[in-house]
């Protein structure tokens, strides 16, 4: 698919550089035209030479050949855009460039912002990810998802309730925060500018920790306490969204509020019946098929439609498809004869314990690791290493290899040192 880079110029190289993240960036219409629209010409050709990890603007600077006084303004403008993140550590700045999703797509309209047209952009990314299925299987089918359910702890019963960890659930990110941030939706905003959207609730997304400081800093949310953080949260359990959070333990930089009708995510799961597009909690929606009356109160509330109404010689009873149930506990709640409960998977969700692990494991998996580890995408020893390190990544024996606890230990180790 190379070939469709080739006649956008910087675009094009920039396409490529962008693919090269753990979330990729997969040639098409409508990515080379998103990118035109967002990027100046100058600004393409900064970001198609940044590494992939976090990098000094010296560092920067050598590798596109742009002077650090020049850099220091442009790169700003970019953080306002959403294009880069900046961060500061130890009284330097660190810079790097943002991913599509998870990315500048979700940035551009986490707010109301008329520098650039929200309306185009938005057909143009809901095609991207919505419509062009290759594209959404390459992106979202892998065995580290992104994202991860939370369980709702009052869809828990007390026996189940005590073995739920801090991470699992809402309360206890928000409660270990040191910041946090909320702005729009942005798949709801998207979807308002494609058609007439939904009726669910718009200024919820929610950052935390360094992902909040930027957001905040750049003006792409608002800060809140902790109080209004779990009014916010409240307020969507109401309404039956599915809070989809950063696939960590620690430190976890999102939580979405989604729906099944515009979240990506969950369209995935939805539309293309991909597994692993969202890790569940290690809890599993199960029904009282003595209790079931067939209302079908909890296939409506399901934001995935893994419910449905069978036939089973004594009327009408729910049947939950635990292949894709995300343990979420919406269903529960919707319940008003008692019949669902949430009960144990009977094994514990593997969770990564870093963004940084959870980048090592899916570029191991698409045998991506040779760009984090030699990411001077301007230097040729660096190309042929990191060709030859991606190559080897793809033997399976090799991979799962890799993919050892004492393996990613190691390549964490030298990740963190650099």
């Amino acid at each position: 698919m190379g070939h469709l880079s080739r006649g956008h110029g910087v675009y094009g190289k920039l396409q490529k550089r962008l693919d090269r993240f753990m979330i990729g960036a997969p040639p098409s219409r409508e990515i080379f035209e998103i990118l035109k629209l967002l990027y100046t010409e100058q600004e393409a050709f900064v970001a198609s030479r940044m590494p992939i990890i976090f990098s000094s603007l010296s560092r920067i600077s050598r590798l596109t050949g742009v002077g650090m006084q020049e850099l220091v303004p442009l790169l700003a403008g970019m953080a306002e855009k959403g294009l880069v993140m900046d961060f500061e550590r130890n009284g330097r700045s660190f810079y790097i460039l943002s991913p599509t999703l998870l990315g500048f797509f979700e940035f551009t309209f986490m707010r109301v912002n008329r520098d650039v047209p929200q309306e185009r952009l938005a057909r143009l990314m809901w095609e991207y990810v919505h419509e062009n299925r290759d594209v959404a299987r390459k992106i979202l089918s892998g065995e580290t998802p992104l994202g991860r359910a939370l369980v709702e702890e009052e869809a828990l019963g007390e026996g189940v309730h005590s073995q739920v960890l801090t991470h699992e659930t809402a309360a206890g990110i928000i409660r270990e925060a040191k910041k946090i941030g909320v702005g729009l939706c942005y798949c709801r905003h998207l979807r308002e500018h494609v058609d007439d959207g939904c009726s669910y609730a718009m200024d919820v997304c929610t950052a935390f920790n360094a992902g909040a400081s930027y957001l905040v800093r750049r003006g792409f949310m608002r800060e809140v306490s902790k109080e209004e953080a779990l009014d916010i949260f409240s307020r969507t359990k109401e309404e039956g969204l599915v809070y989809v959070a950063d696939n960590v333990k620690r430190r976890p930089s999102f939580v979405c509020h989604c729906c099944g009708c515009c979240c990506g995510l969950l369209g995935g799961m939805k539309k293309l019946r991909l597994e692993n597009v969202v890790a569940t909690s290690s809890y599993l929606a199960k029904i009282d098929g003595g209790k079931c009356t067939g209302c079908g109160l909890c296939v409506k509330k399901c934001q995935v439609d893994m419910i449905t109404l069978v036939e089973d010689g004594r009327g009408r009873r729910g049947e939950v498809d635990s292949r894709f149930c995300l343990g979420c506990g919406v269903c529960v709640a919707a319940c008003r004869e008692g019949a669902l409960m949430m009960v144990d998977r009977g094994e514990r969700v593997i969770t990564p314990d870093s963004a940084m692990e959870k980048y090592l494991m899916i570029a191991i998996e698409q045998g991506k690791l040779g760009n984090l580890l030699f990411d001077d995408f301007t230097s040729l020893p660096h190309a042929v290493i990191r060709n030859v390190v991606n190559a080897i990544t793809r033997v399976k024996p090799l991979k799962d290899y890799l993919k050892k606890e004492e393996m990613r230990s190691r390549f964490l180790q030298v990740l963190v040192a650099r």
